[in-house]
């Protein structure tokens, strides 16, 4: 996963409240049980990169990231997507 740039940098607060964030402080096994309990589970299907898939494994940690093993449509490989872990943070970011 590539990190997007940043044409501003953030102030010294908002580093530190970031680097405080519930994100940052969940382990990866509560981040996976907190996916699995937002729907990203087997047999469901979600809608990513403009594509349908259907997901046919648990959340498991994969490096930093949150991934799922899904189909996609009536091709029968199956792929590692790596879910939007941003949805895990509690409250915004106030920039």
């Amino acid at each position: 996963m590539i990190a997007p740039k940043i044409d501003v940098p953030l102030k010294p607060d908002m580093q530190a409240s970031i680097a405080e964030s519930p994100m940052v402080r969940r382990s990866r096994s509560d981040r996976c049980a907190k996916m699995k309990e937002l729907g990203f589970t087997v047999s469901r299907h979600i809608n990513m990169y403009g594509k349908r898939f259907e997901i046919v494994s648990e959340p498991f940690s994969e490096g930093d990231c949150v991934a799922v093993r899904a189909t996609c449509g009536n091709d029968p490989e199956i792929r590692t997507l790596r879910l939007p872990t941003g949805i895990l943070v509690a409250r915004p970011i106030d920039l």
